[in-house]
């Protein structure tokens, strides 16, 4: 059964705090931003960040694409301003699951084109492989088909190590991170020029217990090689942009997979880090129309 509840918990200053939403579904207390056009016949867009993030990393695009489209952008479960989920529950089948029971609950349940960073692109192929309708397209910014390299899990210790993953080592750290440089050494390793005003979501998201617990464990619970091998039953249009400077996925890995697995796929090869889509909004824009375009002449 469906609930409305209120947005008192985002705070006043929360990048399109104005789209925000609130939706309690089997015991997971949603936030989403939604954008929905005045045309029933216009496309449908989703948007999934990426681990560690939330709605706000979409911020520029998400207003750019609500010109024309319904825009959809979701905190994922143990992310961001989305609360309730238990540890089993952020297991990527488990998030597709509820995410296509929000998207039924929202009048959304079959988006025209599902957009995803990093994980975010993972849990657009689990969520296509539940929806009733498969998206026309899914694009993948950076996607986290590629395990990241070992220097950095080590370099940035317990925060994204996935053998960390219990609510005691977040309560630890939700302490401790405020008086360390961890948050930007780890934007930093994206090799992302974020400005200060970009950093302050993240800044903000990492001092919560709640939010580096489900990081963790959405990181522990990915099953990458389980989820390509599936890949192929998802009939869409694919689109990938893979950034060459990007440290977490590293191109000269992701490559390879991409063609294995999606040998149809459109690939975009960008100068730029991990968080791209932030760092370069209107590069990602021309991107996403000119895909959309693509789509209505075919």
């Amino acid at each position: 059964m469906m609930s409305m509840s209120d947005i008192s918990r985002i705070p006043s200053h929360w990048p399109n705090r104005q789209y925000s939403q609130s939706v309690k579904l089997s015991g997971i207390l949603w936030h989403f931003q939604l954008s929905k056009h005045p045309d029933a016949n216009t496309k449908s867009i989703l948007l999934i960040h990426g681990s560690g993030a939330s709605a706000h990393s979409w911020k520029n695009i998400f207003i750019s694409l609500a010109k024309n489209y319904t825009v959809i952008a979701i905190d994922l479960p143990g992310h961001g301003f989305t609360l309730g989920a238990q540890k089993a529950q952020l297991h990527i089948d488990e998030i597709s699951k509820h995410l296509n029971e929000l998207l039924e609950a929202i009048d959304t349940p079959s988006p025209d084109i599902i957009i995803g960073h990093s994980a975010g692109a993972n849990c657009a192929l689990a969520l296509s492989l539940r929806l009733k309708k498969c998206p026309d397209t899914i694009i993948g910014f950076n996607p986290s088909f590629v395990s990241p390299p070992r220097s950095l899990l080590l370099l940035l210790g317990p925060i994204v190590n996935p053998l960390f993953t219990s609510s005691l080592m977040s309560n630890l750290l939700a302490i401790s991170i405020p008086k360390t440089n961890l948050i930007n050494t780890l934007l930093d390793s994206t090799n992302s020029l974020l400005n200060q005003e970009q950093r302050k979501p993240y800044q903000y998201l990492f001092h919560q217990e709640r939010h580096i617990y489900g990081t963790m464990n959405f990181m522990a619970a990915s099953n990458i090689p389980q989820l390509l091998a599936k890949s192929a039953q998802i009939n869409s249009k694919f689109i990938f942009v893979a950034a060459n400077q990007d440290q977490w996925v590293s191109k000269i890995n992701l490559m390879p997979v991409l063609h294995q697995y999606f040998p149809q796929a459109t690939i975009h090869s960008e100068q730029g880090g991990h968080l791209f889509h932030e760092v370069n909004p209107e590069k990602s824009i021309e991107i996403i129309q000119q895909t959309i375009e693509n789509i209505s002449q075919t």
